[in-house]
């Protein structure tokens, strides 16, 4: 096979339909009405239920900077009060929505308003990734793997999840970055295409460090390149400079004067700024030296070796990772029992059918790697080797995370896609059709048809565990057997479970960690916890308030003046936490003991309410005051 080079001339299409194959507007336009349109039975609940705790949370963060809190403070002032430490998010994911909420007000009420905008939000990001993944395709299979590339991505279902309407969170605008990043290495070199990348690389960081890998990939990528030719074209030169003077300038931009010099590992801050600044400007001025092989060797690792320094200065816990400050106490309470961070064989255990699937993509896209590196025009390409390295590290941290898994798939994408293109070319060039050799292709590679073959092959005994969480497409996003149940969405999700608390007077609320997004959403009330790891002390707080014993929990909830303690009786492990634990002040309220101190609120079963009275004793075999 071959045709992989950018500078091979495409043969003219013979017919209409092979037009259509190749990168056609059109196509682009139906992937986004599918997605826009397959999921309009959820239209009606949107900003009522959502995906997941991420969602209500974005939410209300707009929603506080809609309602004037600055653009530099993202602090939360209704989680964990009085709040430390900001959210670790980025006004750059909220500014669209509010945008879009901003515009869609002119002629709507304001909770018609937030639905359009979360409606639209989501699939319009996934139209650059489709262009991304178009063009990335194209890079390597040639134009008849346009069409491939756009149907894989629109019919995987861990990739979709993160586009569907409501999912409002930031791994959409975050895998969008990531492929144009991966595309403008694998372009034709050229000084301009390097300022891109720079440029891509900052606002990457600005958002979430999530997709840090990725951009140490492209780093090594280019400092490696420039090792083993030099710099002829002045990609590396432009793209390094442009990282020094990029990411401190978008540190500027969103930060607050009083973060700038405060170290943290899970959000830009001075540690990235130092390794972005040192580390690009290191290698911009090395690009410039007329040096020989061993000079580069040498000068690239005294710039590895400052930007390292410059990285751990501020905060040397750093260099355990984005998580490395969270405390073993807030990992064993929450972190380690987060489904999203669970390996993929303890997710599979729980949905096969799911965790199959998500594997098909990344199994297929080594597959495709391996045949697609046959041909010498595609082997040596910097491009070609970022892509896979980044395909590769995104599988090895989804085996380990299942979050990352989406990842994995995207990026398996333009590799199955190119292999489908190069065979569609291959055939057209034997006299045998096109189009249907890459039709044929692109319907066996697809994860639609392997979520039905497995479906129907799958063991009775797996009925019950399919459909997992959003993470990875399950029942909310891909819809496939109903519908109107994703449309209900989960319990502790579904805000209008939550009317009877928001009715009470205003105050602080004790739950269930993965319940303070919700609450904050439904209700005027603050809450104590919610799970995001710069809030250790909410954590911790409300453990011990709703699962020590009666001393140690009024002491913990007097403590922090707290007005009511609330419970969503969803069927199962509703929380990453796994429910009241026994022995604890809320499991033993649940089973019926008393206190003087505690009434329960009538209200919906589903999510119940306990107000907190003055005083202190504890009645061990009474029924519930109010009940």
């Amino acid at each position: 096979m071959s045709g992989g080079s950018d500078a091979a001339a495409p043969q003219a299409p013979t017919s209409a339909l092979e037009r259509f194959l190749k990168p056609h507007v059109a196509v682009i336009a139906l992937a986004f009405a599918l997605v826009l349109l397959r999921f309009v039975a959820s239209w009606p609940t949107i900003g009522e239920v959502f995906h997941d705790t991420d969602d209500a949370m974005r939410l209300v963060e707009v929603r506080d900077f809609l309602a004037g809190q600055g653009w530099f403070d993202l602090h939360q002032y209704r989680l964990d009060p009085p709040a430390e430490l900001p959210m670790h998010w980025s006004r750059f994911v909220d500014l669209p929505i509010a945008v879009l909420i901003g515009l869609f007000g002119v002629v709507f009420e304001p909770a018609l308003a937030e639905r359009a905008a979360m409606i639209l939000w989501p699939p319009l990001t996934l139209i650059p990734v489709l262009l991304a993944l178009r063009s990335l395709a194209g890079r390597f299979g040639g134009s008849f793997a346009a069409l491939p590339a756009v149907y894989l991505a629109a019919t995987c279902a861990p990739v979709i999840a993160q586009f569907v309407p409501g999912r409002i969170d930031h791994h959409n605008v975050q895998i969008a970055l990531t492929l144009w990043l991966l595309d403008a290495v694998a372009a034709p070199p050229s000084p301009r295409r390097g300022l891109f990348a720079g440029l891509l690389i900052a606002a990457m960081t600005a958002v979430g460090m999530e997709t840090l890998p990725f951009v140490l990939i492209v780093a090594a990528g280019f400092a490696l390149r420039w090792v083993v030719i030099g710099d002829p074209d002045r990609i590396v030169g432009v793209w390094g400079a442009t990282v020094a003077v990029a990411v401190p300038a978008i540190a500027a931009a969103t930060l607050p004067v009083a973060e700038w010099t405060r170290p943290a590992c899970d959000a830009l801050s001075i540690s990235y700024v130092a390794v972005a600044t040192v580390g690009g400007l290191g290698l911009a001025i090395a690009s410039r030296a007329r040096l020989g092989l061993p000079g580069r060797l040498v000068a690239l690792g005294v710039v590895a070796a400052l930007a390292l320094a410059a990285f751990a200065a501020p905060d040397p816990r750093c260099l355990a990772g984005p998580f490395a400050g969270i405390t073993p106490q807030v990992r064993a309470l929450w972190l380690d029992n987060v489904a999203e961070v669970q390996p993929w064989l303890t997710f599979t255990r729980a949905h096969p059918v799911d965790g199959l699937v998500a594997m098909l993509l990344p199994g297929l896209g080594l597959v495709a790697a391996a045949l697609l590196a046959r041909d010498p025009a595609i082997r040596t390409r910097l491009g070609f080797s970022v892509l896979v390295a980044s395909a590769l590290a995104a599988l090895a941290i989804g085996l380990t995370q299942i979050r990352t898994m989406v990842y994995a798939d995207a990026l398996a994408v333009p590799l199955v896609a190119a292999l489908i293109g190069l065979i569609g070319a291959e055939a057209r060039g034997r006299g045998r059709s096109a189009v249907v050799a890459v039709l044929v292709g692109t319907i066996l590679a697809s994860s639609s048809l392997a979520t039905v073959v497995i479906g129907r092959l799958a063991p009775a005994s797996w009925s019950n565990t399919a459909g997992g969480p959003a993470i990875l497409g399950g029942a909310s996003a891909t819809a496939n057997d109903d519908e109107g149940a994703a449309a209900r969405g989960p319990t502790c999700l579904t805000l209008a479970h939550y009317r009877a608390l928001a009715r009470l007077p205003v105050g602080l609320v004790a739950a269930d960690i993965d319940l303070g997004p919700s609450i904050l959403a439904a209700t005027p009330h603050a809450v104590i916890a919610a799970p995001y790891h710069r809030m250790q002390r909410g954590i911790v707080d409300a453990d011990r308030m709703i699962n020590g014993d009666p001393a140690t929990a009024f002491a913990a909830l007097d403590a922090r003046k707290v007005d009511y303690i609330v419970h969503c009786a969803a069927e199962g492990p509703a929380t990453s936490t796994g429910g009241p634990k026994p022995g604890g002040l809320l499991a033993r309220l649940l089973a019926g003991e008393g206190s003087t101190r505690i009434e329960e609120i009538p209200g919906d079963p589903a999510v119940r309410v306990f107000r907190l009275r003055p005083g202190s004793a504890f009645a061990g075999a009474a029924t519930l005051t109010g009940r």
